[in-house]
Formats: structure tokens, sequence, C-alpha cells
């Protein structure tokens, strides 16, 4: 049974107190001047020469088939996705926290091989690594939340003559100058420990799996999708004589993502309301105008309130009554608390589709799928993301054959593909060259929605992107699944994988045992990670969508039961 840190009280930028209990970290955070300390610390720089540097000095890597590269496994979640916020926010409201940081470091082993090293320091991700027979390096630190705060601690230890274990990690990568780090995102705290590790190990640069440092930290967020709510409300009169395609069009080519790189994909109506340098009063003014024009513009009744730098659901409203303007500024007064930009964007009624099998129930569920960034191509298919409420639970991969035969309309599926191609361009257009960001997008996914919104659309089917997620993501544990499936000749080409909450005294150990026992010939059934209390996750091969996705819910059945098999 694997043991949480003790229970401690954490305070909130409100005032108020929770108490932290069940995670694998403590909860102390970096702020944005203790980050600059460091930065000035390890590399006597500034955060703005440190984003130059390392965009010289940290290369994104495109594997080529058939080519291998050891790789160093530095994976952590991010303060760009605001992952403590979203963890502190489920205690204040009584809900159960995902440990977002304990999760991303523990599924991050299953990318690895047995050539390369793992950087972590949770219990769930020690025993991925023993299981998994990955050598790994455990820096010890359970005080900080994030696992980048804690290296640049020990690295500004390791300046000082410490003895610190990132010794081993120095050497380690200057015995392999051809390895490749593969992180989670390329943020600012990132940034700063490999230009270190670079002049620790004197080696003129580095290869990551990751997305440019313009990419990763200018993209991965929702705030470019659409128009700010000032730049819409400055469009010409005229824009009432167009038919709601067309103005939804005209909205687009407003919003950041078209005005830096002439993207243009299939979106929903919305609005960004920003927040940086605006006081509360002024942004709930704008969350009010940006309903207003919800209605309208395209006789809407309802939407979601969404912030633009979270990740897994985090801190979504959805289905908000525009008319009821009491509750949007109570919602947005607590958004304006939290920093960051938001998006009022419209409510969809998804269009639904049935998975599952007979043991654990067939059930009909939104379609949402995702498409995919690797190694800087599309990757084949796309994922039917599963939710629950506004966070992701898992993936189903399907190709076109597979969609169809589920029963999804043919279009909507070229539609998304042919976005991604788009969005891939958009990165290696002439406009990315002056953005800096041309060619810096090698990893990422990008979320849409399939259904109805209604209004001055009526009953039309609608695809839109509702989420722009440019770093590593869940579904690449699919992905990896797939090809290791692949690998061990299994012909099945479908497969799924499945998020859920283990028990308390659940471990990887166990669930590796009962996907094995519940294997049948020809397919294959994986545990990938396991937090006990807060998040586990498994895979499982079919012949056919709805038979990786029954089989996979199967083995999660078996899973959270008291005793599961074998």
């Amino acid at each position: 049974m694997l043991s949480p840190v003790a229970a401690s009280v954490c305070p909130s930028r409100g005032g108020g107190k929770a108490r932290w209990e069940g995670f694998f970290t403590g909860h102390r955070v970096w702020d944005e001047t203790r980050v600059a300390e460091s930065a000035k610390r390890l590399l006597g720089m500034d955060t703005a020469a440190v984003a130059r540097a390392a965009g010289e000095a940290v290369r994104p890597y495109r594997a080529r088939p058939g080519s291998t590269a050891p790789s160093l496994l530095l994976h952590t979640t991010t303060p760009l996705l605001k992952a403590f916020d979203g963890d502190l926010a489920a205690l204040l409201s009584g809900r159960e926290p995902h440990d977002v940081t304990t999760y991303v470091e523990a599924r991050s082993v299953y990318l690895g091989t047995p050539d390369d090293l793992t950087l972590g320091r949770t219990a769930p991700w020690a025993e991925a690594a023993a299981l998994r027979g990955i050598p790994a390096v455990d820096i010890g630190d359970l005080d900080h939340y994030y696992l980048t705060h804690a290296l640049l601690l020990m690295a500004e230890a390791h300046e000082e003559r410490a003895d610190t274990p990132l010794r081993h990690v120095i050497d380690w990568l200057r015995d392999r100058p051809d390895a490749v780090v593969r992180l989670y995102a390329l943020d600012v705290e990132t940034q700063i420990f490999l230009l270190w590790l670079l002049r620790r190990t004197g080696l003129a640069e580095l290869a990551t799996d990751a997305n440019s440092p313009a990419v990763a930290t200018g993209w991965n967020r929702k705030n470019h999708i659409h128009p700010t709510v000032a730049d819409a409300r400055a469009m010409p009169a005229s824009t009432s004589e167009l038919s709601p395609e067309e103005l939804l069009a005209a909205e687009q080519r407003l919003g950041r993502a078209h005005r830096r790189l002439g993207l243009t994909i299939p979106v929903l109506p919305g609005y960004t309301i920003a927040r940086t340098g605006v006081d509360q009063d002024a942004f709930v003014a704008d969350v009010l105008d940006a309903a207003a024009l919800l209605r309208t513009r395209y006789g809407l009744s309802r939407a979601a309130l969404k912030p633009a730098d979270a990740g897994d659901g985090a801190r979504i409203v959805g289905n908000l009554d525009l008319a009821d303007t009491d509750r949007l500024a109570a919602e947005a007064r607590t958004a304006h608390a939290v920093g960051d930009d938001h998006l009022l964007e419209a409510w969809v009624t998804f269009l639904t589709v049935s998975l599952g099998g007979e043991e654990t129930g067939a059930r009909r569920v939104p379609v949402v799928p995702s498409g995919h960034i690797r190694h800087g191509q599309v990757a084949e298919g796309l994922t039917l993301q599963m939710l629950d409420g506004y966070s992701w639970r898992g993936n189903d991969y399907v190709d076109e054959a597979g969609w169809t035969a589920l029963g999804l309309p043919r279009d909507a599926y070229r539609t998304v593909r042919a976005a991604l191609e788009a969005v891939r361009e958009a990165f290696r257009g002439p406009q990315s060259v002056a953005d800096g960001s041309h060619g810096g997008l090698v990893t990422g996914g990008i979320d849409f929605a399939v259904g109805r919104l209604g209004g001055a659309f009526g009953d039309r089917l609608l695809v839109g992107a509702i989420d722009f997620n440019l770093s590593a993501h869940g579904a690449e544990s699919l992905r990896t699944f797939r090809d290791r499936a692949r690998e061990q000749a299994i012909d099945e080409p479908y497969a799924s994988t499945r998020v859920f909450l283990p028990p308390a005294d659940r471990t990887l150990h166990q669930m590796a045992a009962t996907a094995r026992s519940m294997t049948v010939p020809g397919a294959l059934l994986e545990a990938v990670a396991c937090v006990p209390r807060r998040w586990g996750m498994v895979a499982a091969t079919g012949a056919g969508p709805a038979v990786a996705a029954a089989r996979a819910e199967a083995l999660v059945a078996a899973l959270t039961t008291p005793d599961p098999r074998p």
C-alpha cells in the first residue's frame, strides 16, 4: 500500500484554508519572483533571456521511423495550466482532487524503456519505474507541488557544492549526447533547468520531444481561439446582415490565432475575456457583454465559462443561462480571482454514441473527438474522449472506418482531420516566422465538439475546436499502448484507455496482475498508472472500438471491487 504525504493545512488566495490530505506531494508553490531569482542564481539571466537562450539551445526532436534514442523522462505538470489551482479549488469546493502533479509523473513512466532514465520523487512514480524496470533518479523533495520547483531548488544546492542526485542525471546525459529529454511542457521553469543541465554537462544543445519555447509558453492555452469582447464589439454594423456561419468566420478572423498565424479552423461562437491588468468590475462587465453578444448575434441561450490556462476540464462552469446576469456576474468574480483569461463559449448539445459492453453496460457518451500532433506530424486517426462532467476519463482510438461503424457522420471525421492539418501548417507557414513559432509544434492535442447549438444555427450539426493542449497529453499513453500492441504482433487495430479512481489500497503491481489475468488470446490489456484514491489508467485492445471500450471498462470494474482478480 502506497502512503501519501502527511496531511497539512493549505492556505488559498482568498484567505480560506483547505486540508491537504491524500496527496503524494506537498503544496509548496513558487511564485514568478522566486522563479526569476532561480534563473539569476543558476544562469545569471532574467526570464526573457532564458527564453531566448532556450530557443537557441533546446531544439525540438522529431523521431524518424525505425530510429531510437535514449530518453530522459522529465514529466511534470506546469504552472501554465494552473494544476495546483485546480486541485486546491477542488478541495475548497468539496470535490475529489486529481493530484495532477503525481499522476503526470506516474503515467510518464509508461512511455519509457529500460534504456531510458526517469526523474521523479513520488511513491506511485517509483512503483511504476520499479515495475517496468526503468532506471530512476529519485530527487526526494516532496514538499513542492511542481517537480520543476523542486529541481530548481536542488540545482541551486548543487551549485553550492552539495552532493545531490542530479549528478547522476548530469553523468547520464554527458555519456549520451544523443539523448532526448521527454517533457510534459517546456515552460520557463523547465527551460531554466535544461539550460543549467547544458552548462553542467558541457553539451552544446539538448533535444526534447516538447514544443519550442514560443509554442509552449504562447500557444498552450485557449485565449487565441476567439476574439476579445472589445474586438467583437468594434465590428461594423453590417455584420448583422451576415448568416451565422459568415458571422462566426468573420469573428474568428479577429482572434489571435488567425491574426498571428493565419489559422482558420471550425470553432464555436465565443469571446475571450482578458484578465491581465483588468480589475474585477471591468472583467465582470466583459463577461456580461460577451453573454449579450451570444444572445443577440446568434440567438443562443446558454454558454460555458472556461479558463484559458487550465487543463483536464478544471474550473469550467457550464450550461450557464445567458439571461441570468446575477449568476454570470458571480461566476465572473470567482474567475477573476484566479488570474487567467477566460472564454465565454456557446454551450453544445453533443451528439452521442454508444460505447461499452454487456458486462459494464453500454451507454451513450458525448462525441468529443481529439486529434494529435505526434513527432511534428498529424497522428493517424482520432480519439473519442471519455468525460466525467468536464474531466477527461480516457480515450477510444478510431480511424474513419471505426468512426462510421459507430454510426457517426463521415463528414465530421474528415472536418476534424482537415482542421488538424491546418493547425500543423499554421505553425509552418510564413506568418509563424514573424511570430517566432515556426516549426515549433512537435506535439499536442486539439479537442473538438460535435453537436448542435440551436439559436440561429437551428438543428444543424456543427464541428468546432474547443481546446488546444499544445503539450504532452494523456492520449499519448493510448498511442504508446497501440505501438506496443503492434510490437507484440497484436492484430486488433483499436484500443481504449480508461481513467478511474483506484481504491486506497490499490497498487500498480495489483493492477498489472489483474490485467494479465483478464487478457484473452490475440488481445492486450495493461495497467498504465496507479495513484491510490486519485487517479489510475488501464488500456485494452479490441477488434472494434466498442470491443476495446468494453474490455477497458471491464478491467476498471474488476479493479474497483474490494478484492480484484487474480
